[in-house]
């Protein structure tokens, strides 16, 4: 069956109840305006066909599989903080599953805004996680590599666990980059490890903890019916975000700075959609971490935003980007009466858990695994997009 993919009020969607195999299954996506939504949403047209796995257990094979319909819900018609509109719009659309898109992501106004922002990012999750349970509803939930501190703590309890997962993400980079090994340099600064889900969550900022206290709030309501989804430096043909900001700074400014000592991984909204309509379908539960591969400075990723940029004629010539570190730009910043919220220096996510948990059972016919790919080639495919 054809995937039904729609953003409509309440009133134009009769309730959808699942009392057999072939009656669509809703699923409910908050913040339809986001680049993660619209994603969503792109790649379930591109897919063409979803359905939900109706086994009890994501590990076994169903014979029988229902078929997905969506319904994307702005902040108008679904209010993640306001329980009564949770319960209302739940009692109409009657959904399987709820992904949750809503997010405050103003990470330097969360400094002087927390309150708004544990309403958005810890409240209202808490909220949809209740009425999940009320209804039988799983939720997706998806939180940030700002709940790290930059610097890995797992306890002796997990040690094996975090070995585990930094065998399967190296495995998965050998596998990529063969030559890996052979060309290592003994002499190369060895940045942190890549954060595995065991290590303990320390942010920084008001925004990291607002993210963190909101995995808790829908984990302590849902339990195995939850999945937390954490990524990082998120961004898309749709939005705001880095990439854009980037672009139209380049073709404005006559230089630009860009901090250099804050170490992540850049990844198209386009490759977490994939990533999560496979949980979805499979009805995987639990904390997973998603990023492309690799790893990068903020500095670095606008130099290859502008080399891909000029390549495929998005911009006309190159302008200077000069590295900044983190303390000087904060210095600027405060000199402009702008105070910057304290970010991460490390923030890597390790996907090896999730790769491994996808590769066990894929019931989704992904012809291109652009999950899978390098940060560079992520971005190149998205730039494409917009040429």
């Amino acid at each position: 069956m054809k995937i039904v993919a729609t953003k409509v009020t309440p009133l134009q969607c009769g309730a959808a109840s699942a009392t057999d195999a072939n009656t669509p299954q809703v699923v409910l996506i908050t913040g339809a305006k986001s680049q993660l939504a619209q994603a969503l949403l792109r790649v379930a047209a591109d897919i063409g066909e979803l359905a939900l796995n109706s086994s009890t257990s994501a590990n076994t094979s169903a014979n029988t599989v229902a078929p997905l319909k969506l319904y994307a819900l702005n902040r108008s018609q679904l209010n993640i903080t306001d329980a009564a509109n949770i319960a209302a719009v739940f009692d109409q659309y009657r959904p399987s599953w709820v992904i949750n898109c809503a997010a405050y992501n103003a990470v330097d106004a969360a400094e002087h805004d927390a309150i708004e922002a544990n309403r958005v990012n810890a409240l209202g999750p808490e909220l949809l996680a209740q009425q999940c349970l009320l209804s039988g509803a799983r939720l997706l939930h998806v939180s940030s590599d700002y709940v790290f501190g930059g610097h890995a703590v797992c306890d002796s309890a997990h040690a094996t666990e975090r070995v585990v997962g930094d065998a399967r993400e190296a495995d998965f980079e050998q596998h990529q980059n063969p030559d890996l090994a052979q060309n290592s340099n003994p002499n190369q600064v060895h940045l942190p490890r890549p954060f595995v889900e065991l290590d303990a969550p320390e942010p920084l900022s008001a925004y990291g903890k607002s993210k963190l206290l909101g995995e808790q709030k829908v984990l302590a309501v849902l339990s195995e019916r939850a999945t937390i989804v954490r990524t990082s430096w998120l961004y898309g043909q749709d939005g705001h975000n880095f990439v854009k900001t980037m672009l139209n700074l380049m073709r404005t400014q006559p230089s630009l700075q860009v901090i250099v000592d804050q170490i992540g991984c850049p990844t198209w909204s386009d490759a977490l959609a994939k990533v999560i309509w496979q949980l979805v379908v499979q009805q995987y539960s639990g904390v997973f971490h998603y990023s492309a591969q690799g790893q990068c400075s903020w500095y670095e990723f606008a130099c290859e935003i502008q080399r891909q940029a000029i390549a495929l004629h998005l911009l006309s010539q190159p302008m200077v980007i000069q590295p900044i570190t983190s303390a000087d730009y904060a210095k600027q910043a405060l000199n402009r009466g702008i105070s910057l919220a304290k970010r991460p220096s490390y923030s890597v996510l390790n996907s090896g858990k999730l790769r491994s948990t996808l590769a066990t059972n894929n019931v989704l016919s992904m012809p291109e695994q652009i999950e899978w790919q390098d940060w560079r080639q992520q971005l190149n495919r998205m730039l494409r997009r917009l040429s």
